[in-house]
């Protein structure tokens, strides 16, 4: 009787918890179309205020764009069936006990690659927040810098209201949360930085909150992916 209620529960706790593939797939999709188009206006204000921590953020935002499709890209591949969306050798594979469930293979692949993505960032950012440091430069915009971020972070706290849902049970948008996350909390090291810059002619707070920002990034990226391999080697461990 015990076991029974146990297994009752857990069931119950699995039906609670599963997200609708169709409402993921839209949350993806306009999560993406705000970042995707934004980054290239924070491209073009960054490039002409001559902000550093603008032009990383951009990139930020552009790089999760990528990180974006590929995360809606990894949901709709892994509710297409399987004699529509490979071949009959392929098929063979994804059937074998190294996926035995498409949808936990297809998505722990993306959130893995998600977070090598915010890696990636994280040390690019703070490459060049370094080399911003030793030569800063005479002259920042910090009112475009400041408006523009302030935008960013807008879009930004929509999407996270957007992607909050679901993100504590599923691996996939857990990644793409944790993307859009760091994108709001680089726009507010933008607004740090735009203000000191205005107020106190920091210059070299523009570096600084860049380095930081990177450090914040690589901090929430690790864990990711961490418990991405960890997944993964639970699925090879059931050969």
């Amino acid at each position: 009787m015990h076991q029974h209620s146990a297994d009752c529960h857990h069931l119950h706790t699995i039906a609670t918890h599963t997200i609708d593939p169709q409402a993921k797939q839209t949350q993806l999709a306009i999560a993406l179309l705000l970042i995707g188009g934004f980054a290239i206006a924070e491209l073009i204000v960054g490039l002409t205020s001559d902000s550093l921590a603008l032009i990383a953020e951009a990139g930020h935002m552009a790089a999760d764009s990528v990180a974006l499709l590929l995360a809606l890209l990894a949901t709709r591949l892994a509710q297409r069936p399987k004699q529509s969306l490979l071949s009959d050798s392929l098929t063979d594979i994804v059937a074998t006990p190294l996926a035995p469930q498409p949808v936990a293979a297809w998505e722990t692949w993306a959130a893995l690659l998600n977070g090598l993505g915010l890696v990636v960032i994280a040390l690019w950012i703070g490459w060049e927040a370094l080399q911003r440091l030793q030569t800063p430069p005479e002259t920042i915009a910090s009112l475009p810098m400041l408006l523009t971020a302030g935008i960013g972070l807008a879009v930004n706290s929509a999407n996270i209201a957007l992607l909050h849902r679901g993100s504590d049970h599923d691996l996939n948008l857990r990644g793409a949360f944790l993307h859009v996350l760091a994108d709001a909390i680089s726009c507010i090291g933008v607004i740090l930085a735009a203000i000191a810059v205005a107020t106190l002619h920091w210059l070299w707070a523009d570096g600084a909150i860049s380095l930081f920002v990177a450090g914040i990034i690589l901090f929430g990226a690790v864990p990711l992916v961490v418990q991405s391999f960890k997944r993964l080697a639970r699925e090879r461990a059931k050969e």
